[in-house]
């Protein structure tokens, strides 16, 4: 098997995994923080999965994002509480209807995973 092949299973099993632990709905990304700006709260995440869940009714049904990039920066208030190469889940919350990533409006709820 190729490692390309070898590369869409494992992405695509990632996501839906990804997709069965998320109990609420929005957008999650999951990856590893590869860079910390302690003083401005910049995270810089390599992304291995984004998954959007809708409306509870229908929390069931996830959806992968084509063409997502793969490295994304977010803004936490406690960066001392995280490490660069640890592998963390992020629900990105937006209240605003632009469809932009703006990290000055953008909020974020960061979970370390193991």
């Amino acid at each position: 098997m190729t490692k390309s092949k070898i590369f869409f299973i494992v992405a695509t099993l990632a996501s839906i995994l990804i997709a069965c632990s998320q109990s609420d709905e929005g957008t999650f990304m999951q990856g590893d923080i590869t860079e910390i700006d302690k003083e401005s709260g910049d995270m810089e995440v390599e992304v291995e999965a984004w998954t959007t869940i809708g409306e509870p009714e229908s929390s069931t049904v996830s959806s992968e994002f084509i063409d997502a990039p793969t490295s994304q920066t977010i803004r936490v208030s406690n960066p001392e509480d995280y490490e660069e190469g640890e592998k963390v889940k992020v629900k990105v919350i937006k209240n605003y209807e632009e469809d932009v990533w703006d990290l000055d409006r953008l909020t974020f709820e960061v979970e370390e995973l193991n």
